[in-house]
């Protein structure tokens, strides 16, 4: 799909919750076609979109959910993105065979599509599985004409619009009720507005001329009809309590032939996360004990990162942040049980979803053989497929995952890297030679770190190993999907706090921080991108580890996003100078600090975090489900006076925030007696 220009809205700038509405079906003579689309053509070819909806096997099963994008951008012959363009349809498609002995094969098979900007497509399941229902009993453009209706008529119009930050904080909150007051003006606004029509349309008068009476002050008979008027409106506004929802989600309906769906709205989803998929499904079937397999005799660098020892999901890690070709295998599997393990591959990737982006633009949940083309124009692709011929090509992909046996294999028709491999070969010679120099004894006492006793890495050595034990206790003790998304999310959020400092030290200079930071941040400490104030030799130890990693990724689409949203968050940041999240790392991690490092912290967030949209920002970096404001609790109770005086007025700004009063409130009771008593005495 990615050579075509598929239009969105008709022209009118509106915004749909479904764009189009597919119908395909299996005809016995001319194979799959597409038999109806509506309101009008995507502009994709139908043929590719017919074999899409049909996955392979779809007759030997009584239904199947497939998933696919419109839109996507194939890279120029530089391997570059177009950043400009059509934003990305996702497409939910459901598959229904019908056993009927009076027809030909004895099966009528069809399926029916939805195509939305939404990236939670799950949501549309029920009234997707409704309107098949009804197309088998009324094959007509009709059904799919009701069904586009119904869709976009559901109202999202009391959604509040969060920003990142408060989608973060939203996510990891112990509170349900968390921005409860965006939510409750929205729906008094709406609930006021309604009012307002049905007492305007009582009293005889139309909407405009009740809301232009209402608007003067000075008209008596207006003022009359507006007491009448506030007295309904009242006792309209007097509905049952909308308190103690699950904030999380946003909760409306979709009326379908007089059926009333009940639809959750998610309201923290991350940029790169799609569907409903279950990252613990993946991690489970490939986080198996043994080795992954290689198809060469050699390790790749990118890929085998601590050699025949790479865990399998640090292998598949290894392979989606350094945009190698990623095929799940699923033969006589679902198809929308493959798309669910690409979906997961794309969110362990961007870290979460929320790290990094670019990885849904080349993810094809569900392709086959008639794709191909398409499939190999992209570089870096991951896709799912059911048909056991692609894995007798190792030529079309660089990492294969088979689902029916947990195991991932390497082509042997993988090329190594060059010498100085990723974008960064042609840069200073000189440069790069000093930081390998300056790291070569890292680097060999990692490759000398594997106990051959034990046959596995070193714990100490081996950085990825505390990473893999923490993912699987965590599921062993049946951790929620967020927890372990909030994993992967900090683990590909530190391995990017790296790249600047790689970068800074093979070159001189950055394009993901701020050179003239990281350099003043090798004297302070505190405010910078160190991983531990006063420990370089750490540093070395975790750049030196990842080396090879951090070489594939730069080049990589990935990158060239990661870059392009330094720049735009940079510049729409509010809090400037100061880096938020290594602070608070400092805070919760270091054990090193001396007293002038833990004042400087506490002084520059005291003068940086001011206005309502800075704390936003500052809790956005503190989730509640990794202990909220704990690391700055401890300020309360420092033996320096000034760091006491610092923590108080930093809580006090806090608890001005509507989200921040709820995390002042959620903190250990004995922090919240030592704020009350310290604000009380340096009051006094």
């Amino acid at each position: 799909m990615a050579a075509d220009s598929i239009a969105v809205g008709d022209g009118d700038g509106k915004l749909r919750n479904v764009e189009y509405i597919l119908l395909a079906e299996f005809d016995i003579d001319r194979g799959a076609i597409l038999k109806h689309q509506y309101p009008r053509p995507t502009g994709a070819d139908d043929s590719h979109l017919a074999e899409l909806m049909l996955p392979d096997g779809a007759h030997a099963r009584e239904s199947d959910w497939t998933m696919f994008f419109l839109n996507q951008k194939a890279p120029d012959k530089s391997g570059k993105v177009a950043a400009d363009g059509l934003p990305l349809l996702y497409v939910l498609n459901l598959v229904r065979t019908k056993h009927d002995k009076e027809v030909r094969r004895g099966a009528i098979v069809k399926a029916m599509a939805v195509c939305t900007r939404h990236r939670f497509i799950h949501i549309y399941q029920a009234i997707l599985m409704l309107a098949l229902e009804n197309y088998y009993r009324a094959p007509t453009e009709d059904t799919l004409a009701e069904l586009y209706k119904s869709a976009n008529q559901m109202d999202l119009a009391c959604m509040p619009q969060l920003s990142r930050h408060e989608t973060t904080i939203l996510r990891f909150s112990d509170d349900q009720n968390m921005f409860e007051e965006r939510f409750m003006q929205l729906e008094n606004e709406r609930n006021l507005l309604d009012s307002l029509v049905r007492d305007s349309e009582r009293l005889g008068l139309t909407q405009d001329s009740t809301l232009a009476e209402l608007a003067a002050g000075d008209d008596t008979g207006a003022a009359g009809r507006r007491g009448t008027l506030s007295d309904i409106s009242a006792s309209r506004m007097r509905a049952p309590s909308t308190r103690n929802k699950d904030r999380r989600f946003f909760d409306t309906e979709i009326v379908y032939s007089g059926v009333k769906l009940p639809i959750r709205v998610p309201m923290t989803v991350y940029p790169e996360e799609i569907g409903d998929f279950s990252l613990i499904q993946l991690l489970t079937t490939f986080g198996g004990s043994l080795p992954a397999t290689s198809g060469s005799k050699n390790t790749h660098p990118h890929l085998e990162s601590s050699g025949q020892y790479t865990h399998p999901i640090i292998l598949l890690m290894n392979g989606l942040l350094t945009q190698k070709r990623i095929i799940f295998l699923g033969h006589g599997k679902p198809a929308g049980e493959v798309a669910n393990y690409v979906l997961a591959a794309v969110a362990l990737g961007s870290g979460g979803g929320g790290v990094l982006r670019g990885f849904a633009n080349r993810a094809f949940p569900y392709t086959n053989l008639t794709n191909l083309d398409t499939l190999l124009s992209f570089s870096g692709y991951i896709a799912g497929v059911t048909n056991p011929a692609f894995e007798e090509h190792p030529e079309w992909w660089d990492l294969l995952c088979n689902i029916n046996t947990g195991k991932i294999t390497v082509s042997p028709a993988l090329l190594m890297p060059t010498a100085g491999g990723g974008s960064g070969g042609g840069h200073a010679k000189s440069q790069t030679e000093s930081l390998r120099r300056s790291l070569d004894s890292v680097s060999l006492s990692r490759n000398r770190s594997f106990s051959s006793r034990e046959g596995k890495p070193d714990k100490w050595n081996n950085l990825d190993t505390d990473f893999i034990q923490d993912l699987m206790l965590a599921i062993e003790r049946h951790y929620g999907e967020v927890a372990i998304r909030a994993k992967v999310e900090n683990y590909v959020r530190h391995f990017m706090s790296l790249v600047p400092l790689y970068e800074y030290e093979r070159d001189g200079m950055t394009r993901l921080g701020d050179s003239a930071h990281i350099a003043a941040a090798e004297k302070t400490g505190v405010d910078g991108y160190s991983i531990s104030p006063g420990d370089k030799e750490s540093r070395e130890r975790e750049i030196g580890f990842y080396q090879n990693r951090i070489e594939g990724f730069i080049g990589t689409q990935a990158y060239d996003n990661a870059v392009a949203d330094y720049q735009s968050m940079h510049a729409s940041s509010f809090i400037r100078g100061i880096d938020i999240a290594h602070m608070v790392y400092c805070l919760r991690n270091s054990t090193n600090l001396d007293v002038n490092e833990v004042e400087a912290i506490y002084k520059h967030l005291d003068e940086q975090v001011v206005t309502d949209e800075q704390v936003t920002e500052l809790l956005a970096s503190l989730p509640q489900s990794q202990g909220g404001l704990q690391p700055l609790a401890y300020g309360f109770y420092h033996p320096s006076l000034a760091i006491r005086l610092y923590t108080v007025r930093l809580f006090e700004k806090i608890e001005g925030n509507q989200a921040g009063a709820r995390y002042v409130r959620s903190t250990n009771f004995f922090h919240q007696c030592a704020f009350s008593n310290l604000r009380h005495a340096f009051a006094c």
